[in-house]
């Protein structure tokens, strides 16, 4: 790849046209004229030099004097490296394993890895050691990893020491052993570790490892989270907006958050949010409120798709747009919010959601059903009256399970849960057998249960057919052979 050179009176000496010498490029670089420097490299490059080879390729592959250029970088520290420098391989190593934009060459960074840990580079160890331990460029080896990053633990590199940390916690590649993954772990957290201090907030946490110490919990957060680990800073910010395991400082959570949301975590994304639209540590502002939801719900975040889509119905920070709340509830629905599913229940029912697929309507109905909407009850009897086996299967869970507007009724339950059973519907066919293996609404018929459980493991049902083989057990032959024969008849009627 030819690199263009800088304009006249930069790269080249002063009036002469001619490319800058050497040591003119030379005196631009220790000036901190890196631009300059980078360009004037080039020439010398092309032309074989190979100490320019060697430091064009590493002001490219470290952004220096100009963009990050992987693909230039790689071209000239591979032509160093081909004439014989011996300082190059770390970096082109680096650059092969980035992998942005191309994919990385794993392969390759091995080998180079392999010489720079034949040099006694403690990098060249960590590197290797992680390749080694998730099969990439080189055959899986566990224990071969360890003694790798071992050595680069012992040598100081932090990220070395909390992977050492992990690999005796798990016996990964070696005995498991606590109080080396403690020794470990610590060590990298001193190092200044960003992995190390979040690991070290949730094990004072949950009392894992280590006894429960919430001060040392939040001091280790605070440390991940001032060393820029996304996360932390989440963690961080959340517990400063809610007071949770941290005094409230609604300034200090606006600071965490924004951090975290600016480099794309959903959930400070949310958290900011919800401070917009209630006014807590920033000035309440519903479309800035509605800008922060909007982007952790495009990725995928049900809660704050959950809120998007109420922001979208009400015309809160946004402009009214029923079509857009039906969007955003779906995301929130699929991400099994049941309040989404009400929501979309309601809308379906007002004649705002044309053409859904009957199995998902039948669901937002019945989650509106559960809040005690009668419109929406009564939806479900007329469509299960009509024959629907989903309507049937929904108004059998409603009635099991029974919430504040509907009392459970178990009878009823096996009643609708039987009819949906009968027109093939095979999670009711479990329900069914569950219920005539316990007597739950109707009497106890083991041999009912023997035969819905025998049909719901036709369709691929595992947790039917353990059922079935289980009271299979408890059963006389005879039992057992009428249970398989009403099954038989069953299931070449559908």
């Amino acid at each position: 790849m030819a690199l263009a050179l800088a304009v006249p009176g930069t790269a080249q000496d002063a009036g002469s046209g001619e490319p800058m010498g050497i040591e003119a490029v030379e005196e631009a670089y220790v000036a901190g004229e890196f631009e300059v420097a980078r360009a004037g490299l080039v020439p010398h490059a092309e032309d074989g030099n190979v100490v320019a080879q060697y430091r064009l390729g590493y002001m490219l592959a470290n952004g220096v004097g100009g963009p990050f250029d992987r693909e230039g970088a790689i071209r000239w520290l591979e032509a160093a490296i081909g004439q014989g420098h011996g300082n190059g391989h770390m970096l082109l190593a680096r650059a092969y394993l980035t992998g942005q934009p191309e994919m990385p060459d794993y392969e390759r960074a091995a080998e180079l890895l392999q010489v720079g840990v034949g040099n006694g580079s403690a990098e060249a160890h960590f590197y290797l050691g992680q390749l080694y331990r998730v099969g990439r460029g080189v055959e899986g080896d566990k224990e071969r990893a360890f003694d790798l990053l071992r050595k680069a633990a012992d040598a100081g590199v932090p990220e070395a020491q909390f992977a050492v940390a992990q690999m005796y916690s798990r016996g990964e590649g070696t005995d498991r052993d606590e109080a080396q993954a403690a020794r470990w772990l610590l060590q990298a957290a001193d190092a200044g570790n960003p992995d190390a201090h979040l690991s070290l907030f949730y094990n004072y946490t949950r009392g894992t490892g280590f006894p429960k110490d919430e001060a040392k919990a939040l001091h280790y957060l605070q440390r991940a989270a001032d060393g820029g680990m996304t996360i932390a800073e989440r963690i961080l910010g959340a517990g400063y907006l809610t007071g949770e395991g941290v005094e409230a400082d609604p300034e200090k959570a606006i600071v965490y958050l924004v951090r975290a949301a600016e480099k794309g975590d959903p959930g400070a994304q949310t958290n900011l949010g919800y401070a917009y639209a209630k006014g807590v540590g920033v000035a309440q502002n519903d479309a800035v409120a509605a800008e922060w939801y909007r982007k952790a719900a495009d990725q995928g975040l049900t809660r704050a798709a959950l809120v998007l889509g109420e922001f979208y119905q009400a015309g809160r920070g946004v402009e009214a747009d029923v079509a857009k709340a039906i969007e955003y509830y779906t995301i929130a629905y699929w991400g099994r919010s049941e309040v989404a599913a009400a929501r979309l229940g309601a809308l379906f029912l007002a004649g705002e959601i044309e053409g859904p697929e009957p199995e998902a309507a039948m669901v937002w109905v019945a989650e509106y059903a559960r809040g005690g909407d009668a419109d929406a009850l009564g939806w479900l009897e007329r469509k299960a009256r009509l024959g629907e086996p989903y309507a049937y299967l929904r108004l059998g869970w409603l009635y099991r399970d029974g919430t504040e507007a509907i009392e459970a009724d178990a009878a009823k339950a096996a009643e609708y849960f039987l009819g949906a059973a009968r027109r093939g519907n095979a999670e009711a066919q479990a329900a069914v057998a569950e219920a005539y293996a316990t007597g739950t609404g109707v009497d106890q018929d083991y041999v009912e249960a023997h035969k819905w459980a025998n049909v719901a493991a036709a369709s691929g049902d595992d947790a039917a057919a353990e059922r079935r083989d289980v009271l299979a057990a408890l059963m006389t032959p005879d039992q057992v052979a009428e249970a398989q024969e009403r099954a038989r008849v069953f299931l070449s009627s559908q």
